[in-house]
C-alpha cells in the first residue's frame, strides 16, 4: 500500500502542471485479472494498479505503471502464498481513432518482486506486450480495457493479464470551460500564408502581423479566390452576434484561417484538394469585419476532437474547434 500511495501522490504532483505545457497527460486506475503460466504452480488471482501516460504527440508516449497482486496461492506448496508487485515502463502507441474508440498498442518491460520466493518463482525482470483500448466518455474521461502478454526473465514463464479502468486526462483540456474556448494546446502556432496586415491586432488565434500580400500579384489572387469561393457549397450565414441567436446552422467546426473582409484567402484550394467542405463565416470582432474559413459542422465536440488531429496534419497545424 505504501508504493500505491507514492504513485497516487505522482499522479497529483503530475495534475499540479495542468497548464505547464503543451504535455498531455492521462492517470488510469485498473483493475484486472493475472492468469498465471500453468507451469509456475501459481493460482489465478485479481490485480489492481495505476498507469501514468505522458503524450510526446496525439499518437505516441510513454507509460509508467505499478500492478499489485496479493495472497497468490502456491498451488503445489500450500498453503504458502505471496504478494506480488510489478513495475514497469512501456512504449505507447495511438495509430488510428475511429469516432469515440482510439485502439492502442504498447510494449516494455519491467521487474516482478515476490514476497515469497519459493522454487523457481522469485523476483525477477520481464518483457510485456499488449493492445487496448479507448472510449471517449466525455472530452477527460476514458473508459480503458486492455490485454498484455508478460513473459518472465529467469523462469521463463508466460502470463497473460486483463484489466479494465478510468483514464483522466488532463495538460490539454480545460475541464468546465465553455466549448468555444477549448482550444487545443498540443502543437506551437506556426505562421501560415493566408492574412493581409489589415489584421494585425484582430483578437483571432491565427492572426499574423507581418504577412503583407504582395501589391503586385493583388488582382490576380483575389481573383482566383473568387473562383474558388463559388465552387464551395455554402448557405448564407448572417454577422455573428454575441449571443450568436441569428446563426443559421449551429454545430462545432473546424476554424482554419481568417482574413480581413474582402481580402483574398490563398490556401481555399488546399482546402478543396484535401476533400473538405468549406463555410465562409462573416464576423465582427473588435468592430473589425473579417471572414472566418470553417470546416463542418460536427454533431459533437468529441467528433470534432478526433477530426481536428488529420485537419491539423493536411491543412494547418494550428486549427482549432469554434462551437456556434
Amino acid at each position: 500500500m505504501k508504493v500505491f500511495r507514492l504513485c497516487m501522490s505522482a499522479a497529483l504532483l503530475l495534475s499540479l502542471n495542468l497548464f505547464a505545457g503543451s504535455s498531455k497527460y492521462e492517470v488510469i486506475p485498473k483493475v484486472g485479472q493475472n492468469l498465471f503460466d500453468n507451469d509456475s504452480g501459481l493460482d489465478d488471482e485479481m490485480t489492481y494498479g495505476i498507469d501514468m501516460n505522458y503524450y510526446f504527440t496525439h499518437d505516441t508516449g510513454v507509460q509508467i505503471g505499478y500492478q499489485r497482486t496479493d495472497d497468490v496461492k502456491y498451488l503445489w506448496h500450500y498453503p504458502n502464498t505471496t504478494d506480488i508487485q510489478r513495475f514497469y515502463l512501456n512504449a505507447l502507441y495511438e495509430p488510428v481513432n475511429y469516432g469515440d474508440l482510439t485502439p492502442y498498442l504498447l510494449a516494455g518491460g519491467g521487474y516482478e518482486k515476490l514476497s515469497n520466493e519459493i522454487g523457481n518463482q522469485k523476483s525477477q525482470a520481464f518483457i510485456n506486450a499488449g493492445v487496448g483500448v479507448k472510449y471517449a466518455v466525455t472530452p477527460v474521461f476514458d473508459l480503458v480495457a486492455e490485454a498484455k502478454y508478460i513473459k518472465k526473465m529467469d523462469s521463463m514463464d508466460d502470463d497473460i493479464l486483463t484489466n479494465v479502468g478510468i483514464g483522466y486526462k488532463f495538460g490539454n483540456l480545460v475541464p468546465n470551460a465553455p466549448l468555444a474556448s477549448r482550444q487545443e494546446k498540443d502543437f506551437s502556432p506556426t505562421p501560415i500564408p493566408l492574412l493581409d496586415d489589415e489584421l494585425a491586432g484582430v483578437n483571432s488565434a491565427i492572426a499574423q502581423d507581418n504577412l503583407p500580400m504582395p501589391k503586385a500579384k493583388r488582382k490576380d489572387v483575389f481573383e482566383e479566390h473568387q473562383a474558388l469561393k463559388e465552387s464551395f457549397t455554402k448557405k448564407p450565414i448572417p454577422v455573428e452576434t454575441n449571443s450568436c441567436k441569428e446563426i443559421v446552422e449551429k454545430g462545432y467546426y473546424i476554424q482554419v484561417g481568417a482574413y480581413a473582409h474582402n481580402k483574398p484567402v490563398r490556401y481555399l484550394s488546399t482546402i478543396k484538394q484535401k476533400g473538405y467542405q468549406a463555410t465562409l463565416y462573416e464576423a465582427s470582432i473588435k468592430g473589425r469585419k473579417i471572414t472566418k474559413v470553417l470546416i463542418g459542422p460536427y454533431d459533437s465536440y468529441n467528433q470534432a476532437k478526433r477530426k481536428l488531429k488529420e485537419i491539423r496534419s493536411k491543412i494547418v497545424n494550428n486549427a482549432f474547434i469554434y462551437n456556434m
